[in-house]
C-alpha cells in the first residue's frame, strides 16, 4: 500500500516515528513524502494519483481502467487545469484542460490497494468523441465498440448534462447520438 506523509500523521504517526520505520525496514521511502509498505513497489495508477493528487487520469489510462481496451498504456496520461504546473517525470504524458470544465466527471475510483482519481465513463466517451484525432483509429474504434456493449449503463441525463459545460457540446452530443 501506498502512503503520504499526511496520510501516515493522519493515522496517528509521527515524523519521527516515520523515519524510525523506514530505518527498522518496515516502511520503504519511495521518493520524498511517499512510503510503501511493500519492499517490491511498482509505479502504479495509485501511485500516480498520490504523486499528483491534482491530477485526473483520462486518456488510454482510463479506457484500460475502465476495460474498455486492451491496449496496455505504455504511460500514465493525465489531466490538469490549464496553468498547473507541468508533470516533468518520464512515463507520465500530461494534457491541460480548462478550469471551467476540468472537474466534470471526476471521480475517486478503488482500485487494488489504493485510490484513483479519474472521469467517470460519461465524461470517458465525451472525451473519446472529443479528442477523437488524438487517438490511433484502431484504439478510437476498439473503445468505441465497447461503448455500445455498455450502452444500456451509461447516463445519458449526465452526459447531456456534461456537455453544457463545452462550447462545442451541441455538436459532441450529435456525434454520439449517431454513434451509439
Amino acid at each position: 500500500m501506498i502512503f503520504t506523509t499526511k496520510e501516515l500523521i493522519g493515522k496517528g504517526e509521527s515524523k519521527y516515528s516515520i523515519r524510525t520505520k523506514v530505518s527498522n525496514g518496515t516502511l520503504y521511502l519511495v521518493e520524498r513524502g511517499i512510503y510503501s509498505d511493500d519492499p517490491l513497489f511498482e509505479i502504479d495508477e495509485v501511485y500516480a494519483s498520490k504523486k499528483y493528487p491534482e491530477a485526473i487520469l483520462t486518456g488510454l489510462s482510463a479506457f484500460y481502467l475502465y476495460d474498455l481496451t486492451d491496449q496496455i498504456p505504455d504511460n500514465f496520461y493525465f489531466a490538469t487545469q490549464q496553468h498547473s504546473f507541468p508533470i516533468r517525470k518520464d512515463g507520465f504524458v500530461q494534457s491541460y484542460q480548462d478550469e471551467s470544465f476540468f472537474r466534470v466527471g471526476a471521480v475517486v475510483k478503488r482500485i487494488g490497494s489504493g485510490d484513483v482519481v479519474t472521469y467517470d465513463l460519461e465524461r470517458m466517451l465525451i472525451e473519446l468523441f472529443r479528442l477523437k484525432e488524438k487517438y490511433p483509429k484502431d484504439l478510437y474504434f476498439e473503445v468505441l465498440e465497447s461503448f455500445r456493449k455498455i450502452k444500456s449503463e451509461l447516463d445519458f441525463y449526465k452526459i447531456n448534462c456534461y456537455l453544457k459545460c463545452f462550447s462545442n457540446g451541441r455538436t459532441l452530443l450529435e456525434r454520439i447520438k449517431e454513434s451509439i
